[in-house]
């Protein structure tokens, strides 16, 4: 009842050789398997640092849109003060034309 009794020794090389061709795959599939793993996890680290990126540059975006809509509003309220002081300027030449104009006729009427 030696079942490997009754066998030549090419037949157990051969055997031998069998096994260790299954164990050597194996081993390979496990190493595939876990190179597959790794990729996928540097895959993910990648994605996630992409993501975060462009996180912050919405973020940059934004705050760079809401800096540029407050200086719109502080443009446009300059832009209507600078009009009002022009106006007010504009309106005291006249005035100081007036006034000259004025002192000018009295000089001239008073020494005639």
């Amino acid at each position: 009842m030696r079942p490997f009794a009754d066998w030549t020794l090419e037949q157990l090389l051969s055997l031998l050789a069998g096994i260790v061709g299954v164990v050597m795959m194996v081993m390979a599939m496990h190493r595939d398997q876990q190179s597959d793993r790794d990729r996928q996890d540097a895959r993910t680290a990648e994605q996630q640092l992409m993501s975060d990126k462009l996180d912050t540059i919405q973020d940059m975006s934004r705050e760079t849109r809401d800096t540029v809509r407050e200086m719109s509003k502080q443009l446009s309220e300059h832009s209507r003060e600078l009009a009002r002081i022009e106006t007010r300027i504009e309106e005291h030449d006249r005035r100081l034309s007036a006034i000259e104009g004025r002192c000018d006729l009295h000089r001239t009427a008073g020494t005639d």
